[in-house]
């Protein structure tokens, strides 16, 4: 006989999770990916495609997803850590923090 196991309801007790994060970055441009990824998800963080509490991909998944270095990735969620749109624990995805992010104005 074997066991069935229900299937967890999206968001009962799990945070959002951001898997594939839809991202072009212009390769032949002047500014750098590190920049343009942070400026992208910084954009998604301000206008709630991202929403508070959304799980991020790792650094290794989203840099073979976007196929660049992880170094562009890491330095890209650094700065979103620095600006208090991102929480990093050790170990564990970042998660968006928009709650407490400003909001742009009207």
């Amino acid at each position: 006989m074997t066991a069935t196991h229900p299937t967890p309801t999206p968001g009962a007790n799990h945070p959002p999770r951001a898997a594939e994060l839809l991202i072009e970055l212009d390769r032949p441009g002047r500014e750098p990916l590190r920049r343009q990824l942070e400026a992208r998800l910084h954009a998604a963080i301000q206008d709630g495609s991202l929403p508070d509490g959304t799980r991020l991909p790792s650094s290794r998944s989203l840099a073979e997803q976007l196929a660049v270095s992880r170094g562009v990735v890491v330095d890209a969620y650094e700065q979103l850590i620095a600006q208090g749109l991102l929480i990093s624990r050790p170990r564990q995805v970042p998660v968006v923090r928009a709650g407490e992010a400003p909001r742009p104005a009207p």
